[in-house]
């Protein structure tokens, strides 16, 4: 064997087992999972989930229950403290207000403020009126405020004098019964306290013309809106 022969054995098997680590280095390909048939079972979570679905429509319902009773609260307090509906009876505040229009009554209870003229007020009537209201029950009633304590009223004529001087109330009553209507007003003097009240249909005469001054603690409140005409809805302020 030639000395050329002997230099090139051991590179040529250097060589060859430089290529032998490179395969050998190569990663190997992933096998790939087998599949799994599709199945008709229901997850074993699925109660799971319905759980908390039924815990907030539960949360929900306890919500609204909740608001439903804070509003008819609400509704209650109001009524008794604020404003409270009230339904007129007979034709006494026609035109202004029609037999068995429905009105919001504003309470003095809880605002204190001063009765003023020309204000329709809500009242406990005496308990044996003098005359007779067409449509009530013997309840309560809706008339508007002509004088004030510490006033003299009385009529000459067709005209209405407060202290001596004309009263300016051409929009509060109807003009096809006049001013003052059938039934003068006697002089009188209003005490402390004391309210002359008056129908807007001066044909109606069941009022101080003729069951005298109404006391401020008879007094419910003020009207202070029409809200229901004929069964239907309605508004217009008083």
């Amino acid at each position: 064997m030639s000395k050329s022969s002997l230099d090139k054995g051991p590179s040529r098997a250097v060589a060859l087992g430089g290529r032998r680590s490179r395969s050998a280095a190569l990663p190997q390909p992933e096998t790939a999972a087998p599949l799994t048939p599709p199945t008709d079972d229901v997850p074993a979570t699925s109660g799971r989930t319905d759980r908390p679905r039924q815990h907030r429509h539960r949360a929900v319902l306890a919500k609204l229950a909740v608001f439903v009773a804070v509003a008819a609260l609400a509704v209650v307090l109001v009524q008794a403290f604020v404003v409270q509906p009230f339904t007129v009876p007979g034709d006494a505040m026609a035109p202004t207000v029609q037999p068995g229009d429905r009105i919001l009554v504003l309470k003095w209870g809880l605002l204190e403020s001063p009765i003023r003229r020309g204000e329709i007020v809500v009242f406990h009537p005496p308990r044996a009126l003098p005359c007779t209201v067409v449509g009530g029950r013997g309840g309560d009633l809706a008339l508007r405020v002509m004088a004030l304590p510490g006033e003299v009223i009385r009529s000459v004529g067709d005209t209405v004098l407060v202290d001596g001087r004309p009263l300016r109330n051409r929009a509060w009553y109807d003009p096809r019964f006049g001013e003052v209507g059938a039934t003068p007003i006697r002089s009188t003097t209003l005490a402390p306290g004391k309210y002359f009240v008056m129908a807007d249909n001066r044909s109606d005469a069941c009022d101080s013309r003729l069951f005298g001054p109404i006391s401020k603690s008879s007094v419910v409140g003020e009207g202070i809106a029409i809200v229901a005409r004929h069964g239907h809805v309605f508004f217009g302020t008083l």
